[in-house]
């Protein structure tokens, strides 16, 4: 697995440096490249489909409940736009406000294990891919793009908690609850799990740069996200 991270880094490293230095829209524009729009909608597709298998499965391929697929692969549309692309371009975005050059890339090996996990385990364990950056950018400045992803987690979560509350007592459309439940979940959890303070998630390089800030948006994550294994 080390050989194909190595590999993998060495590919983008070089492939960010030719790209940077072709690089020559205004520092302050977010541009997508057609590289770019296609990686993201191969993410979001796989990541879609994938946590799309883990809602309705129970243990394995064999027990994929197919006539909730449907309603599973919607609300996994829902779930991985908010709490997947929007994460991205929180990165990305404030990366380009800095004046550098940002891309995502998609992760083939990263995608493949997401499917591999969903479908014989029925959890979803991704790495999708990730925005990479290129430019001269400052400790803080990496802390704050590294903050921006989590935080966009974190705001969705703050949004659909409170309606998940809401509609969990509406028994008449119990569809509509699943679908701003998960939409609360997912973004709480992958709010937390990307602030682990492991390279090279965001946590790891937010603290490096505030560990009062890390702190403080851990435990804000870590609050959102314990309700959803009590009160639903």
């Amino acid at each position: 697995m080390g050989n194909f991270y190595l590999m993998e880094i060495n590919y983008f490293t070089e492939m960010i440096e030719m790209a940077y230095q072709n690089y020559t829209s205004s520092r302050s524009e977010i541009h997508f490249s057609k590289k770019e729009l296609q990686d993201l909608f191969l993410a979001m597709v796989v990541v879609t489909f994938a946590f799309a298998v883990a809602l309705s499965n129970y243990g394995g391929f064999l027990n994929i409940n197919w006539s909730a697929f449907p309603l599973a692969l919607l609300i996994s549309f829902l779930a991985v736009g908010s709490g997947f692309i929007l994460h991205e371009m929180g990165h990305k975005f404030v990366a380009v406000r800095y004046g550098a050059w940002a891309e995502f890339r998609a992760w083939t090996q990263g995608l493949m294990m997401a499917l591999m996990f969903a479908l014989l385990t029925g959890f979803v364990f991704a790495a999708p891919g990730a925005v990479y950056i290129a430019g001269n950018i400052t400790e803080e400045q990496n802390g704050k793009i590294s903050i921006a992803g989590p935080l966009v987690n974190v705001i969705f979560a703050l949004i659909f908690f409170p309606l998940s509350l809401i509609f969990s007592g509406l028994v008449i459309n119990p569809i509509l609850f699943q679908i701003v439940f998960y939409i609360y979940y997912i973004n709480a959890f992958l709010a937390v799990f990307n602030l682990i303070p492991v390279m090279p998630l965001d946590g790891a390089k937010v603290q490096r740069w505030s560990t009062p800030i890390y702190v403080g948006i851990l435990g804000i994550a870590i609050a959102l996200l314990i309700p959803a294994f009590i009160l639903f």
